[in-house]
Order: C-alpha cells, then sequence, then structure tokens
C-alpha cells in the first residue's frame, strides 16, 4: 500500500529523546495554524482527513467522496475539489490493490488543468509517472519519466504552506524510489517538509516524510551491503540511523514504527553483527518476519561469534517469508548472504557468490546510468520551463507584475477551448487615486498600485487570473464561479483594500475602491467586461467602497 500519511498527535505530555530531535522542524511545521481556517480549508482538511482514514483501515465510500467533491465544487473550494479526487485515487486503490488508478490520474490532471492550477497539475503527472511504461496510454507523450520531471520542475520555486504541494512532492519521491534515484528522491521529501511550513494539517503529510525517508536511507545500505561485507560508508550508516531515530516518534503510527525497528536492527546487523542482540524468533505470520530472520542470519554468520549452521536456517527462512515484489532490497540480500554462507562452507568463493557480485555491480551501475539519465531529462525540462517564462513575461505588467491585456486575450481564449461556460468578471477601481498622485507624488501612486496588486494576487485562486487594464483599473476573470459567490469574493477583496496598512507607504494615506461585476460565458468576454464597468461606475456614484452587479 502506498504510505499513508496519517497519525495523530504527539502525547502533548511532554516529547520523548527521540521526539527532541525533530522539535525545531515539528514546531515549524505545526500542524495547524495559528490563525482560525477558513471554510475552504475545513473542506480541504476534511478530504485528507478522509484520505488518512481509508489509510487506517476504516470505510469511505465512493458515495462520501463523491459528496466531498459536489459540496467543495458548488462552493468554489477548488483545491479541496482536487483533495477529494486524489481521496477518490486512494479509495480505488483500497478496493482494487491496484496503484495509482489511471482514470483517476486522469480526472485528476482534468481538473487541475481547468482550475489553472499548477500545484494540481503537478500532483496528478507526479501520479501518472508512477505507471509502468507499458500501461501509460493516457496520450502522454514521452511517457512516465517525462511526466515525473515536468512535475518535479513545475514544482520547484513554488513557496509557501501547501498540503496539497507537500503531497505532489511526496508523490514526485514515490516516483524516484520506484526507479531506485535516491538521491532525487530525498531532495523532494526536504521540499514536501519546507512546504508544511506553518501548513494546516501537516499531520497528515509529516509522518509519511519521515518514514519514507528513513525507509530509503535504510535500502540504500541494504544495496551497499549487497555489494560484499565490506565496512559501509559511516556518512550514509549516520544518515539511515538519524533517519530511523527521527521516525520513531508518536506522530508516525505504532505499526510503522515496529518496522522501523525492525530496520534498525537489521542496519546495525549490517554494520557490525558482533555487537547487535539477536533479536527474538519471529511470529512466523509477521509481515516483516523475514526481515528478522535476515537479521539473526548476518548475525549467525559473524566466524567469531556465529555458527553456520544457524546461518543457513535463518536464511532459508528469509529467503521463504521475504516477499521479493514488496521487500525486493531485503530480498536479494537475503540471496547475497546465501551465496556468502555457501562460499563459507567450501572454504572459498563459489560460482553462485561471484556471480551475484557480477549482477549487484551490473545493477549499481544500471542505476547510476539512470540517474544521470533522469537529471538530464530534469535539466532539459528546466531549459524548457526557462522559455515558457520568457513569454510569460512578456504578457505582464510592467509596474505591478500582474497579467496585461495580452495575457487577458489568451487566457480568455483559453478558457474557450477548454470548454468552460461559466465565468465571472470583475473590474475594480480605485477611489479618488487621481488626488493621491496629485497629494503625495507618483512614486506614492506607483507603490499604492503595486500594493494593490499584491492584495489582488492573495485574494484569487490558482485558475483565476488578475489583469492591469491601465491607470489604477484592474481586472480579475473568475471561471467557475456562480454570480453570488463572485460577489462574495469581490466584497472580500473590496474590504482587503479598505483595511489595508496604506500608513505604511505614506503617512495619512486611506485607500478604497469600488468593483462591478458580470458572469457569463467568455466567449462574451468583451460584453461583460463592458457590463462590469458600468456597474463600476454605479458603485462609484453611489459613494464607492461597494460591489455592485
Amino acid at each position: 500500500m502506498p504510505p499513508g500519511e496519517h497519525a495523530a498527535l504527539a502525547d502533548p505530555a511532554g516529547p520523548t529523546p527521540q521526539e527532541r530531535l525533530l522539535l525545531p522542524r515539528l514546531a515549524r511545521a505545526a500542524t495547524l495554524s495559528a490563525a482560525p481556517l477558513s471554510a475552504a480549508e475545513h473542506a480541504l482538511l476534511h478530504a485528507y482527513e478522509l484520505k488518512r482514514d481509508l489509510q487506517d483501515g476504516r470505510s469511505v465510500t465512493s458515495e462520501d467522496v463523491e459528496r466531498l467533491i459536489a459540496e467543495a465544487d458548488a462552493a468554489g473550494y477548488a483545491e479541496a475539489v482536487r483533495a477529494g479526487l486524489l481521496l477518490d485515487i486512494v479509495r480505488d486503490f483500497c478496493e482494487t490493490s491496484v496503484w495509482p488508478c489511471v482514470s483517476g490520474i486522469e480526472r485528476l490532471l482534468e481538473r487541475a488543468a481547468a482550475d489553472g492550477s499548477t500545484t494540481g497539475t503537478a500532483l496528478a503527472l507526479a501520479l501518472r509517472g508512477q505507471l509502468p511504461a507499458q500501461q501509460e496510454d493516457t496520450g502522454s507523450l514521452g511517457g512516465p519519466d517525462d511526466d515525473l520531471t515536468r512535475a518535479s520542475v513545475m514544482l520547484e520555486g513554488l513557496e509557501g504552506p501547501s498540503i496539497e504541494r507537500a503531497s505532489a512532492h511526496l508523490e514526485c519521491a514515490r516516483g524516484y524510489l520506484n526507479r531506485g534515484l535516491w538521491e532525487l528522491e530525498l531532495r523532494h521529501y526536504e521540499a514536501a517538509e519546507a512546504a508544511l511550513v506553518g501548513c494546516a494539517g501537516a499531520q497528515f503529510v509529516m509522518p509519511a516524510i519521515l518514514f519514507n525517508r528513513a525507509e530509503t536511507l535504510m535500502n540504500w545500505c541494504t544495496f551497499l551491503r549487497e555489494r560484499g561485507p565490506c565496512e559501509l560508508p559511516a556518512d550514509r550508516v549516520a544518515s539511515a540511523r538519524a533517519a530511523l531515530d527521527e521516525a520513531d516518534v508518536d506522530l508516525v503510527p505504532a505499526s510503522w514504527r515496529t518496522e522501523l525497528r525492525i530496520f534498525g536492527a537489521l542496519l546495525d546487523a549490517i554494520v557490525d553483527p558482533a555487537l547487535t542482540p539477536v533479536p527474538s524468533e519471529p511470529d512466523p505470520d509477521h509481515e516483516y518476519a523475514g526481515h528478522v530472520h535476515l537479521t539473526r542470519a548476518l548475525i549467525a554468520c559473524d566466524r567469531e561469534h556465529g555458527s553456520r549452521e544457524v546461518a543457513t536456517r535463518e536464511i532459508g527462512l528469509a529467503l521463504e517469508r521475504i516477499d521479493p515484489n514488496e521487500a525486493s532490497h531485503a530480498h536479494r540480500l537475503a540471496l547475497c548472504i546465501a551465496a556468502e554462507i555457501e562460499a563459507e562452507g567450501l572454504g572459498r568463493p563459489g560460482a553462485g557468490l561471484h556471480y551475484a557480485r557480477v549482477l549487484v555491480e551490473m545493477r549499481w551501475q544500471t542505476r547510476l546510468a539512470g540517474l544521470a539519465a533522469m537529471r538530464s531529462r530534469l535539466d532539459v525540462e528546466r531549459m524548457r520551463e526557462e522559455h515558457a517564462r520568457l513569454d510569460r513575461h512578456a504578457h505582464l505588467d510592467e509596474l505591478t507584475g500582474l497579467a496585461n491585456r495580452r495575457a487577458l486575450g489568451r487566457y480568455v481564449e483559453d478558457l474557450t477551448e477548454r470548454g468552460v461556460d461559466q465565468v465571472s468578471f470583475a473590474v475594480l477601481d480605485l477611489d479618488c487615486f487621481k488626488g493621491v498622485n496629485d497629494r503625495y507624488g507618483h512614486h506614492v501612486g506607483d507603490e499604492m498600485l503595486r500594493h494593490v496588486a499584491r492584495i489582488l494576487r492573495g485574494s484569487i485562486r490558482e485558475q483565476d487570473i488578475a489583469v492591469r487594464l491601465g491607470g489604477d483599473e484592474f481586472l480579475l476573470v473568475m471561471p467557475h464561479l456562480s454570480p453570488e459567490i463572485a460577489h462574495r469574493r469581490g466584497t472580500e477583496v473590496v474590504a482587503a483594500i479598505a483595511t489595508a496598512d496604506w500608513g505604511q507607504i505614506a503617512a495619512g494615506l486611506a485607500v478604497t475602491s469600488s468593483l462591478g461585476l458580470a458572469a457569463g460565458h467568455p466567449r462574451q468576454a468583451q460584453d461583460l467586461i463592458v457590463a462590469a464597468d458600468a456597474a463600476l461606475y454605479r458603485a462609484k456614484a453611489a459613494g464607492g467602497n461597494r460591489v455592485l452587479r
């Protein structure tokens, strides 16, 4: 099962020694932000809570999921809708054991494209990048590798707290894990953790970061041990040990912590079997019984304290009980240890051990070649994205950084091509802007416009666009919103401008705005903008600092 993103918070009675290692990070990635949650945030976190319930084995029906999606959609909570679609992919896996669900990915990808969400698109592409190449029949030109590199580059440079972006980084990490590209995988865990700083819902994602990082570093050491019983690099062992210790906290589910302790004992046996306590005979039905037998075999292989008879018995049980599909690294190490035990019995390295060493070296070199190839793909994708960024720059207003009229035309055309049939236009104009320029000077007026632009950017969704039409006139274009919700959003924008701290720009400065609304089909864009502009002037005539439609 894909690593879950669940677990309750740590016991408030006080941190354990291991938790003290995590306190600086856990303090930054606060479980809930200090500010009260908005209705949209509640809807978003409810989707992630249901996802946790699914991964904890509790029942969530398809009707529950579809109801959540429909309610979030009706309220205009696009990110919560996408979280619901991700939840549906997890629900499908719980029913079918097929990960990930192709139809679910395409549904998420289509919605993210309709929303204009970079983060949502990256999440969907990262999921699609986990599909085997022969399964991937979804119109992707370059297949799963290109999907994964696109997702990775799309996420670069995005900042601020975001549980969706943290999830996208985790899915990218999973894609690199499937390819054995641990160096790239670990970078995404770091980025996922950074996305949780100050993020409501961090408790849903942080456990997966801790567990997956520890398991990956452990697997890296396991692979290195396959190459022979020589001393492992101290820094690699130290990283794995630190990650295992960090993950052994109450934030992580108890069952995961049990697994991590089994991994820790195996790491000890790989590094120094003579100093590793022999673990108890495991329950033969335990999922990780084979790992315990592998640990016991490594300890028994120690020349001074071990027994070849015990080692032979234990490695046989390990091979019998480790699923090569679910735990390939541990299974391959068990095969190598079996070959070493066989060579010990012969008194010399046999053909089986030579063959094992040749194969592991070939796999290592193949992994390094795959890493180099993926890094080249990432570089090419970054160049492509840079060209696209320069093209976007030609569509930006120089003073405010908002979209310009050229970008507006392309955006509206794109809405029409995507089949969007409902869009709200909001024309906003500052009240008495000329008087501000006359009294304070144009440099204050310019700074005021830049601050209005910042307010507008912070007030819209990813799929919306904020445009500077010229002077102190701005336009917001908001697809998929009913006129009622658009009116509420417009009222929030006007209030945000009126209550901003304008005194930081110039003493005594006060700014209000008026906003006019119109809604319809994007093909009617010009007529709708004219109608919104007329509503704006009615709002000004009524005294300003208000919204009319």
